[in-house]
């Protein structure tokens, strides 16, 4: 009975070594990954940095040193209707703004979220959340299709993981209208999105109406 005993707790061992084995493993496949995502986290945030460089500097270079007065309006209603903007996808929030860590490996910690991540079916309709006009319509990598809206002089707003875009740079939107639904990338179904004052991610938690 002792030595069948015995068996079986060398036989647990090995076990609970191939376990610990494959869990390193695991980190390894993990860690690359998430380095992987941190450099398109860092480029997505640096293109967003330098469409909203070019837009103010553009703007600058008009000629005119008076501040566009529509504009000003218009970044004051967006300030103004903080914590009441209506999502922009019907669904379920999976990661939020800010530091992330890994579900299983505690310590490791994921790239930094300047936004939210929104699962929906594919094909759901993303609307935007506020009237603006569209800075830029543009692809990367991981992210897929893109719409950065401008809102005035001062704030702007991020959808990405799009497809059948209905709008194109320059045009003109209002809030709710569509600009194209949730796309399906790397097997999953879920729009990133992003607000911005300035060069400053916010967190869209305090804009958004609750749920």
């Amino acid at each position: 009975s002792l030595e069948a005993e015995l068996k079986n707790l060398r036989s647990d061992e090995k076990e609970a070594d191939r376990l610990v084995q494959q869990l390193k493993n695991d980190r390894k496949k993990i860690e690359s990954q998430i380095a992987a995502k941190k450099k398109e986290v860092q480029k997505l945030n640096k293109e967003i940095q330098r469409k909203i460089e070019e837009a103010q500097r553009a703007k600058g270079k008009s000629g005119s040193k008076k501040e566009d007065p529509g504009a000003a309006k218009l970044s004051g209603e967006f300030e103004n209707n903080k914590g009441k903007l209506p999502w922009p996808v019907n669904g379920a929030l999976v990661s939020s703004f800010g530091r992330q860590f890994h579900p299983v490996f505690k310590n490791l910690e994921l790239p930094e979220n300047e936004g939210i991540d929104i699962a929906a079916d594919k094909g759901t309709s993303v609307t935007s959340v506020f009237n603006g006009q569209v800075l830029d319509v543009f692809v990367m990598p991981a992210y897929g299709q893109c719409v950065l809206i401008q809102h005035g002089k001062t704030y702007f707003t991020f959808y990405c993981k799009l497809t059948s875009l209905t709008v194109k740079t320059g045009d003109k939107v209002t809030t709710g209208q569509k600009i194209g639904v949730v796309d399906e990338i790397g097997g999953t179904s879920q729009i990133h999105f992003e607000i911005w004052k300035n060069k400053v991610p916010q967190n869209p938690a305090n804009w958004l109406k609750k749920k």
